[in-house]
Parts: structure tokens; C-alpha cells; sequence
């Protein structure tokens, strides 16, 4: 009896059981490999993989969402406020005068130098863009306060300096300036910033060296309290 066949189109394979078995196993086989091909091409790639797509939809794929209308800096924390490179500086600022001929808004320079400047051409300015220059006979001792009396006034009132504007209670700035420009020193309050209350001023603790914090008490001219 002669051995069963299995018929397919290649004839020179219908011989025998076995060689059919080895043709049907092969097709199988590579059937098996063309179905996993495919479906493997309508998954995601592992997630070591250059090409692991990026799910938008995620919130861990996201960047941390960045708040446009929060400050910047927070001053009120930064240990850099007013930090000046010179030895002439903003020390002391007062925005809460209730008489501009007895109690005016003021600014307080300090010369930290070993020598006498002379602020002929030196300038400072509010949060407004107009600098006021300081008048040329003014001068500052080594180691000593000068006042700027922020009144509008012309003359008359507290001795010192006078500049055409006030300060802001709620929130301002002050800026000291060079002959040539450059800016020196600076200092700002406000919402935000910090809140200086009402017959209170701010100033650096120590002297010169410090950070600007509250002082309970103005201390015009003389060491901050």
C-alpha cells in the first residue's frame, strides 16, 4: 500500500506524511510570524524605545504650569535688596510723613568710605521715570547720614536736600543714581514686596551691611533702631 499523501501545490512535496508535516509546520510558522508582525506595528513601542510616543494628555508629561502674574522675585525674601557694591547707599527710606515741613517723606544716604563725597550731580528718583539731581553743595561725611527731604518743596522745611516728589505709603521705589548714571543702590515696597506700616520705616539692620527690614521708628539721621 502505497504511503498517504497530502495534496498542495507544490507536487514534488506530495511524497510522504512526514515531508507533509515539515511543509505544514514551516507554514505555520511563518503564517505565525506575519500575524504578530502585524499586530505589533498597532502597539506602542517600549518605554526605552527612541520612538515611545509622548502623551499630551498626561500631566506627567507636562512641564509644571508657570504663573504669568506672580512676581517675579519676591523682595520681601531676597537677601540681595539694596545690596549695593559702593560705599554710598540707600540706608533708610520713609514714606508715611504727615507734614511735609515738619515730618516729610524722606530718604537717608550713607557713606560707608573712608572720605568725603560730594553728591554734585548724584540723583535718585521714585518709581517714576524723572531722576531729581541733588544740589551741588550737597556732601556727605565719611561714616555719616545725609537726608533728601521728599516734600516737592523748593526750600523752607526740614534741613537737607529737597526733591520734587513724595513716596508712596502703600508701595514704591527709590533709586540712587551716579553723575554718570549708573545706578547704585535701590530699594522697593509695596504689595507684594513688603508693607511698610503706617509711621514706621525700612531701613538695613546693621547700618550699611543689612538687609532692609521694618524699623518701628524712624530714625532720620542717626543709626537705624
Amino acid at each position: 500500500m502505497s504511503p498517504r499523501k497530502c495534496f498542495i501545490w507544490n507536487s514534488s512535496l506530495n511524497r510522504s506524511p512526514f515531508r507533509c508535516f515539515i511543509w505544514k509546520l514551516g507554514s505555520m510558522l511563518m503564517l505565525a510570524l506575519l500575524v504578530g508582525g502585524c499586530s505589533q506595528a498597532n502597539t506602542d513601542p517600549p518605554q526605552d524605545s527612541p520612538f515611545a510616543r509622548l502623551d499630551l494628555a498626561s500631566a506627567s508629561d507636562l512641564g509644571v504650569p508657570s504663573d504669568l502674574a506672580k512676581p517675579a522675585r519676591d523682595l520681601s525674601a531676597d537677601p540681595d535688596q539694596g545690596r549695593s557694591t559702593g560705599p554710598l547707599l540707600v540706608n533708610e527710606v520713609y514714606p508715611h510723613g504727615a507734614d511735609v515741613n515738619t515730618d516729610p517723606d524722606f530718604i537717608e544716604l550713607y557713606n560707608a568710605g573712608s572720605g568725603q563725597i560730594n553728591l554734585r550731580g548724584y540723583k535718585v528718583r521714585d518709581d517714576g521715570a524723572a531722576w531729581s539731581t541733588l544740589p551741588d553743595d550737597a556732601v556727605i561725611a565719611a561714616g555719616g547720614f545725609l537726608v533728601i527731604n521728599c516734600d516737592e518743596l523748593l526750600s523752607g522745611g526740614q534741613p537737607g536736600p529737597h526733591v520734587a516728589f513724595k513716596l508712596g505709603a502703600s508701595g514704591d521705589e527709590v533709586h540712587l543714581a551716579s553723575p554718570d548714571g549708573t545706578e547704585l543702590d535701590s530699594v522697593a515696597w509695596g504689595t507684594g514686596i513688603v508693607e511698610i506700616p503706617k509711621g514706621q520705616s525700612l531701613g538695613r539692620s546693621p547700618d550699611f551691611s543689612g538687609r532692609f527690614v521694618v524699623q518701628s521708628k524712624p530714625s532720620r539721621g542717626k543709626p537705624n533702631q
